[in-house]
């Protein structure tokens, strides 16, 4: 590629070949100053590192705001669960929909596991609540 310029003090024609650096540094031949001079496809690569860039916050924008609604559709559940005049079992009922609703929501794996221990371990004692 090649790059052609006025010098800016003596106006000279300056002109620059790039082959595989993205900058070169040249001097006037006429007036000895120096000029470093980007090869035009970087301007056109980091337009594209700015798009993927605002596309990846758009995405993340939406995934945030979509587990927001999440999160207030679960407290408004738990709500529900915990006014409910039942059996008794409305706090139960929450802690079951509270634990669902992290082991499809939440990001880290190790917590969803965790979590799926302690219901497991916990299912295999039975409580005998009717004595």
């Amino acid at each position: 590629m090649q790059v052609s310029f006025t010098c800016q003090y003596c106006q000279q024609k300056i002109e620059v070949k790039f082959k595989a650096e993205p900058i070169s540094v040249v001097c006037c031949d006429n007036c000895n100053k120096t000029f470093t001079v980007m090869r035009p496809t970087i301007a056109e690569e980091i337009l594209i590192d700015w798009e993927n860039e605002a596309l990846f916050q758009k995405i993340r924008a939406e995934k945030s705001q979509n587990s927001n609604s999440s999160l207030l559709a679960l407290v408004i559940r738990v709500i529900e669960l915990l006014t409910w005049r039942d059996k008794g079992n409305g706090q139960v009922e929450a802690i079951k929909e509270m634990r669902g609703w992290l082991i499809d929501n939440e990001e880290a794996p190790p917590l969803a596991e965790l979590i799926q221990s302690d219901v497991n371990k916990r299912s295999s004692k039975r409580r005998d609540w009717e004595k």
